[in-house]
């Protein structure tokens, strides 16, 4: 019996992380190659990973017709969906191709909830809704584990998190002595990070004299909806108007952005962005966030002090959240490193092991 790891959907940024994670840190725990099927993975970046054993594919289509083709002729391997994103495997699912023994899904957030309008989407979310009953098992976050049993209450589930890089913060980041606070808004330019929405929020609790960054880098070919984002910037905030990023932020770049920071305002209603999340808590940036947001339930679970954007803010709120997250243990969060290690390395054993 084999475990094959799919990353079935083009998404470079999140598939690198889970490969190098796997090739730099999980390889030890077996003496088997392990094997990752892998929407385009060019070889320069296969090279980088010699502990594994990857096959790319041009196209999701293409990956998906080989899944299909494998799970039938070898009923009793398995396959590990690190995010599913592929409606072609949601579709192999609801076929019989793939049969529910063999579908091991890591949930990446996105691929759970349902926050796009249309007649597209709800068919599309309909399909995947019945192909979701079929799975076998499921990993994810405390909240997404709760969101996906309300559904599918008889599909076991396991707490998992993301292996987020976590570099160590350049600098001690004490208290900056400025005269007005810097916010991060938002993680990318998706309209799911409600920026307007956060703007206006932030307008009546701290006023027109703080600085706000909103990175809007990704996705690509959203420029009408940055222009609207931006206009409402500057005629909510026109004496310190918004910095918008439009271009991707190197990595490096992109962490100095959050060591400036005075504040993190995160009021989408899903869970996503852990990554921003984990990166400001390690920089001792106090967190905004919305209730509605499941990741809510793992933040609370480690102890991190939150602010909530249904409620007031104040200064002081935000400089005693930094105060209790100077005094963390951060060793003991369990989506950080070495937490998430952890983490995996007890749920590939008890997987491989089944294997054996």
């Amino acid at each position: 019996m084999m475990l094959i790891h799919i990353l079935g959907a083009d998404i470079p940024h999140h598939n690198q992380t889970v490969l190098r994670f796997f090739n730099e840190t999980l390889a030890p725990t077996t003496v088997r190659r392990r094997q990752f099927w892998v929407v385009n993975c060019p070889q320069d970046v296969q090279k980088k990973l010699p502990a594994l054993d990857i096959r790319s594919f041009a196209t999701q289509v293409q990956l998906a017709k080989a899944v299909s083709a494998h799970a039938r002729s070898n009923r009793q391997d398995r396959f590990l969906f690190h995010g599913q994103f592929n409606l072609r495997i949601w579709l192999a699912m609801l076929s019989g191709a793939l049969q529910s023994h063999q579908v091991l899904w890591h949930i990446w957030g996105a691929d759970l909830y349902q926050d796009r309008s249309g007649i597209t989407f709800r068919l599309f979310y309909a399909l995947r809704r019945l192909a979701q009953r079929r799975v076998g098992q499921v990993f994810a976050t405390l909240g997404d584990l709760n969101v996906f049993h309300a559904r599918c209450p008889q599909i076991p589930g396991t707490p998992i998190y993301f292996p987020t890089r976590m570099p160590q913060v350049p600098t001690a980041l004490k208290p900056r002595q400025t005269a007005s606070l810097t916010l991060l808004l938002g993680n990318s330019g998706d309209a799911s990070n409600r920026h307007i929405a956060g703007l206006q929020a932030i307008r009546r609790s701290l006023g027109d004299s703080v600085q706000v960054v909103v990175p809007m880098g990704y996705p690509p070919g959203n420029e009408a909806y940055i222009t609207q984002v931006e206009a409402v910037g500057r005629s909510l905030f026109p004496a310190h108007n918004p910095t918008i990023l439009r271009e991707t932020l190197e990595f490096d770049s992109y962490l100095s952005l959050i060591t400036q920071s005075d504040l993190g305002y995160f009021i989408f209603e899903r869970q996503q962005g852990i990554g921003t999340l984990c990166l400001l808590i390690q920089a001792n940036v106090p967190l905004v966030i919305s209730r509605h947001n499941p990741f809510s339930q793992d933040l609370a679970a480690a102890n991190i002090p939150l602010l909530f954007a249904e409620d007031a803010l104040s200064p002081q709120q935000i400089a005693d959240a930094r105060q209790q997250l100077l005094l963390m243990d951060k060793s003991l969060i369990s989506f950080f490193e070495p937490g998430y290690v952890a983490g995996w390395k007890a749920l590939l054993q008890q997987l491989e092991e089944q294997g054996e």
